[in-house]
């Protein structure tokens, strides 16, 4: 059976992602429909490729799934989002595509997207025309029935600023081991090598092509603090970027730091990528402890009071 529909999303969009799948599998094989929830990537390469052959991808981009943006999710998506005119983005509770343009390489202006206000026939078209091989109706549909989700909304932001993305972007002085480069826009060239500058040294190291568009290369050693990263094809420069140093004890104390906020530390503690979810444990861990006739305590109190 063909690869036709990849539906990416995060634990928080589950039920989005069952929606879509129903209502798409009435036009689509649903042996050909995957859905694929974004907290099981893992870095194997095959992984990459096997979901990149879709011939549709649909992203549920929900405040959980940005929330929760670590480095090889964002790695990820940056890789199987291509191309961009075979991806569909469904806004889930964000307004607009700027937060994930901030994060990944993603021409937002060739994608369709999509809102949660639309209804399913929409979400059905906008699926079927890119699959099919007709993205332009779905796009004048989109146009025409959402002004607010125009793509000149989402044109030039995020990566636009910047033709080169390091991933990860923090790495330790000692071993930091493999990063990779993601291009905004593709190089043929074999003749590639990455610079990597500091305030006092430089080292220039050849990277390995995954592919037109990524390279990996092994990140040399520095001092604590920020190094520039540049791309040379030849004697041309393609872009540059700046990658984080940083040593033990300088860790433990961002660590330290981000511990000493009581919100984000609550939230690590429970597991939880947004205040609304840690609202919700806590309730329901309340309600659960709560005795049946209620907190005899506070009912004394309040009976006192109505007494006076």
């Amino acid at each position: 059976m063909g690869k036709e529909l990849l539906i990416i999303f995060e634990e928080e969009a589950e039920q989005w992602a069952s929606y879509m799948r129903s209502i798409l599998a009435r036009s689509v094989p649903e042996p050909g429909i995957c859905c694929y929830n974004i907290a099981m990537v893992s870095s194997r390469r095959d992984n990459f490729l096997e979901l990149n052959g879709y011939r549709c991808k649909l992203l549920i981009l929900s405040r959980g799934m940005l929330e929760g943006m670590c480095q090889l999710r964002r790695f990820f998506l940056a890789h199987v989002l291509r191309p961009e005119a075979c991806v569909v983005v469904l806004l889930c509770g964000v307004e607009s595509l700027e937060p994930l343009l901030e994060l990944i390489p993603f021409k937002g202006e060739e994608c369709l997207q999509i809102s949660s206000e639309q209804d399913a026939q929409e979400y059905h078209s906008a699926v079927l025309d890119i699959i099919r091989g007709g993205q332009t109706s779905a796009v004048d549909m989109r146009i025409t029935q959402e002004p607010k989700l125009d793509r000149r909304h989402s044109a030039g932001a995020g990566f636009a600023k910047s033709s080169l993305l390091v991933l990860p972007c923090r790495v330790p002085c000692e071993n930091p081991g493999e990063v990779f480069l993601l291009l905004r826009q593709a190089v043929t060239s074999k003749d590639l090598e990455v610079e990597f500058s500091g305030s006092k040294q430089k080292v220039r190291v050849r990277p390995v092509n995954w592919n037109e568009s990524t390279l990996s290369v092994t990140a040399a050693e520095f001092p604590a603090g920020n190094v520039a990263v540049t791309l040379y094809c030849g004697r041309v420069m393609k872009g540059s970027t700046h990658l984080h140093y940083y040593n033990t004890m300088g860790e433990i104390s961002r660590l330290l730091k981000q511990a000493a906020d009581p919100m984000n530390f609550m939230c690590q503690a429970f597991q939880s990528s947004s205040l609304e979810k840690l609202d919700h444990i806590l309730a329901t861990c309340v309600l659960r402890k709560m005795p049946t006739g209620g907190f005899q305590g506070l009912q004394n109190d309040q009976t006192l009071t109505g007494g006076k």
